[in-house]
């Protein structure tokens, strides 16, 4: 299993519209990716903390395949000229040590704050052939 966890930082005033969009997209569009056992959506009890976005993928290039597929940009609203490798932005953030990386902290993993408490508001349960 591969699993992928994505932190979104959502200003309070669009958490609703956020909340709403991101459902949709998970109703309609995960029950059509290959590989994908299981997605979920918290929402953060605190302020200032990130919602979590969790998926589980039966191997690290199916998530690869979901990554690059116009699905996922779709969903991302980035259009196919927007792809890696097409001159648009990548799916992933630079590598701190990057050459041509402007900011290198920008790009550095998140320092460890303590913990953080979410509540469960969607999942995603992919199924088995």
């Amino acid at each position: 299993m591969y699993v992928v966890t994505n932190r979104i930082d959502v200003p309070a005033e669009r958490a609703a519209a956020f909340e709403e969009r991101f459902i949709g997209n998970m109703r309609n569009n995960l029950p059509k990716v290959p590989g994908l056992s299981r997605a979920t959506l918290d929402r953060p009890v605190d302020e200032n903390t990130p919602y979590k976005v969790t998926m589980e993928f039966d191997s690290e290039s199916d998530f690869e395949t979901w990554r690059d597929s116009e699905a996922f940009r779709s969903a991302h609203g980035r259009p196919a000229s927007a792809a890696p490798g097409n001159g648009g932005p990548a799916t992933e953030a630079p590598k701190a040590d990057a050459p041509g990386t402007a900011d290198p902290q920008a790009a550095a993993p998140r320092a460890a704050t303590g913990p953080e408490h979410h509540i469960r508001i969607e999942t995603f349960e992919g199924g088995r052939a």
